[in-house]
C-alpha cells in the first residue's frame, strides 16, 4: 500500500581510525568567489558558513522553486475549500498578468534577436573592412621588401657581409607571400559568405600572415645593416630602405593589434549574445510555466473538487517540493560550511577571484586529532556529500557507545581494489576523545538524505521499462492496472519515494504468483 512515511537513506561502510590531516574544503564546481567570512587562524564551529560562490541564478531558481511550492500548497488549500467569486476574479487576473508576462518575455527575446542580428552584422562588416584595409598594408610592406632585396637590381648589386642573413630574409619573404595569397583567398571567401566562422578564420590566419610579414621586415632591415655600399646601393639608398622598413614595421604592428581587437570583440560579442539568448529563452519557459500553472489554478477553482483532482494537486505539490529540494541542493553546493569544529589554517582565494577545482578554497584542522578513512563503492558514492552526518561505532568499545562524525572529504579520483571501483572518503570525529586510537576498526553509518512525510512504496513494486517507471495497482474490485510514476529518494528498508503518479492508500502489487 502507498503510505506517507519518513524516509531516510544511509550508506554503511567500514574503515580504520588514523591521525587527522588538514581538511581541504572546496566547492563542487568552479566559479567566482562571492563571499569569504573567515581568516587564517579563526576558530569555527560545525555548520558555520565560511565561503560562498556568486550564485545569483541559483538563488533565483530557489526563490522560484519555493514560490512554486507555496503556490502548489495554496492551490491545494483552495481546492479543498472551494473558490469564492472574489477568489475566481483574483485568479483570472493572475492568468491575465501571466499572459502579459509571457508575451513580454517573447517580445524581449524577439527584440534581443533583432539587436543581436544588427550588432553582429555591423561587427562582421567592420571586420571585413579592417581585413581589406590591412591587407593593403601587408601588400605595401611586401613591396618594400621586394624592392630592397628581391628585384633584378638587388640580384645584380646587393652585396652583404653575411650571406645567411640575406638567405633567411628571402626565405621568409617567400613564406610571407604564400601566406598573403592564402589570406586573400580566405578574405574573399569571408566577403562572399559573410558568416562569422569564415570571418574569424580569415582574421586568425591574417594575424598569422601579419606576424610573418613583420618577421620578414625585421629580416630585411638586418640585411640592410650588413649591405656593402656601391654605386646602386649607396648609403642614401640603404638609409631610405631602412626608413621605409621601420615605417612599415610600425604599420604592421598596429595592424596586428587592430586584427586582435576585432577578432576578440567579434568572439566575445557572439558568446555574450548566445548567453543572453539562452537566458531570454529560459525566461520564456519560466513565464510559460507560470502561465500554465495559473491557468490550471483557474480551471481547478471553477470546478468542485473531486478525489482524483485532489490527488493530482497533491502530486503537483510533491513535484514542486522535489524541485525545491533539488534547487536547495544546487544552492548548497555553492556554500562551504565548516564540517566540524576547528581552526582555519589556509585561505587560497580572495573575493572576486575565479576558484579552481584543483586547489581548496579553505583548509582547516578539526579539534579532533583522529579521522577515519573509508573506501566507498561507486554504487554508493553519488549519494554522499561533504557535510553528511555519520554515526560511528568502534569495535574497541561497547556496541551501545556511539560516536558522531562528519564527512569532510570525498576523493574525486577512483581507486581499483580487486577489480572493483572505489572512492576514498574521510570522516572526522565531531568531538575529541583521548580513548580513540589510530588503527581502531570503525563501522560507519552515513546519513546521506532524509525526507519527512513523503509518499512511499516498496522498491520492488516499481517496474522499469523503456526509460519509464510504473507501478501495478489493485482497485477495490480486484482489477489490476498500471500507472506511470515519478520516483525520488530510494531509502533504507527497501522503500522508494513516489513524487507523482500515485495517491496515499492505493494498493500496489509487489509480487504476482505464476498462474494467478
Amino acid at each position: 500500500q502507498a503510505t506517507v512515511e519518513d524516509l531516510e537513506q544511509t550508506v554503511e561502510v567500514t574503515g580504520s581510525v588514523e591521525s587527522a590531516d588538514d581538511i581541504d574544503l572546496n566547492f563542487t564546481t568552479a566559479g567566482t568567489l562571492g563571499e569569504l567570512n573567515v581568516g587564517v587562524g579563526d576558530e569555527v564551529k560545525s555548520g558555520d558558513r565560511l565561503a560562498a560562490l556568486s550564485a545569483g541564478n541559483i538563488s533565483s531558481q530557489v526563490a522560484n522553486a519555493r514560490a512554486a511550492v507555496d503556490l502548489a500548497q495554496s492551490d491545494l488549500n483552495s481546492l479543498l475549500a472551494g473558490a469564492s467569486n472574489e477568489d475566481l476574479e483574483v485568479t483570472e487576473k493572475e492568468v491575465a498578468n501571466a499572459q502579459v508576462s509571457y508575451q513580454s518575455a517573447i517580445d524581449k527575446l524577439s527584440n534581443l534577436e533583432q539587436t543581436r542580428d544588427q550588432d553582429m552584422a555591423n561587427l562582421r562588416e567592420e571586420a571585413l573592412n579592417l581585413l581589406t584595409n590591412k591587407y593593403f598594408v601587408a601588400q605595401y610592406s611586401l613591396d618594400v621588401v621586394y624592392d630592397a632585396i628581391m628585384d633584378s637590381e638587388a640580384d645584380d648589386w646587393l652585396y652583404v657581409s653575411n650571406l645567411s642573413t640575406l638567405t633567411n630574409a628571402k626565405g621568409n619573404y617567400n613564406l610571407a607571400v604564400n601566406m598573403y595569397n592564402e589570406s586573400n583567398n580566405l578574405i574573399n571567401i569571408a566577403k562572399e559568405t559573410q558568416t562569422e566562422a569564415d570571418i574569424l578564420t580569415a582574421l586568425d590566419y591574417f594575424e598569422e600572415t601579419l606576424d610573418q610579414v613583420s618577421e620578414t621586415l625585421t629580416n630585411t632591415f638586418d640585411v640592410m645593416v650588413v649591405t656593402t655600399t656601391n654605386s646602386e646601393y649607396t648609403e642614401t639608398v640603404i638609409n631610405a630602405f631602412k626608413s621605409s622598413i621601420s615605417t612599415q614595421s610600425t604599420a604592421i604592428s598596429t595592424a596586428i593589434s587592430s586584427i586582435q581587437d576585432d577578432s576578440g570583440t567579434l568572439r566575445n560579442k557572439s558568446i555574450s549574445y548566445k548567453t543572453q539568448i539562452i537566458n531570454a529563452q529560459n525566461d520564456i519557459n519560466s513565464a510559460l510555466s507560470t502561465l500554465n500553472l495559473a491557468q490550471a489554478r483557474l480551471e481547478l477553482k471553477k470546478a468542485p473538487p473531486r478525489d482524483f483532482e485532489i490527488a493530482a494537486q497533491e502530486a503537483r505539490l510533491r513535484q514542486a517540493q522535489a524541485n525545491l529540494s533539488r534547487s536547495l541542493s544546487d544552492l548548497s553546493d555553492t556554500i562551504i560550511r565548516a564540517p566540524v569544529d576547528g581552526i582555519v589554517t589556509t585561505i587560497n582565494f580572495d573575493v572576486g577571484e575565479n576558484t579552481s577545482m584543483s586547489k581548496p578554497i579553505i583548509s582547516m584542522i578539526g579539534l579532533s586529532s583522529m579521522q577515519i578513512e573509508v573506501d566507498v563503492p561507486e554504487s554508493d558514492i553519488t549519494k554522499l556529500e561533504v557535510g553528511d552526518e555519520v554515526s560511528i561505532s568502534l569495535d574497541a568499545f561497547s556496541s551501545d557507545e556511539e560516536f558522531l562524525g562528519t564527512v569532510t572529504f570525498i576523493d574525486p579520483a577512483a581507486t581499483l581494489i580487486d577489480g572493483v571501483t572505489y572512492y576514498s572518503i574521510k570522516v572526522s570525529f565531531n568531538e575529541k576523545d583521548e580513548r580513540i586510537k589510530s588503527g581502531m576498526t570503525a563501522d560507519l553509518t552515513i546519513h546521506t538524505e532524509k525526507k519527512d512525510g513523503v509518499l512511499v512504496v516498496p522498491s520492488r513494486a516499481v517496474i522499469y521499462r523503456e526509460g519509464s517507471k510504473y507501478v501495478q495497482v489493485l482497485d477495490s474490485a480486484g482489477q489490476l492496472s498500471e500507472k506511470e510514476v515519478e520516483t525520488g529518494l530510494r531509502g533504507d528498508g527497501g522503500m522508494m519515494e513516489i513524487i507523482s503518479g500515485l495517491s496515499e492508500g492505493e494498493e500496489v502489487v509487489t509480487y504476482i504468483k505464476n498462474g494467478d
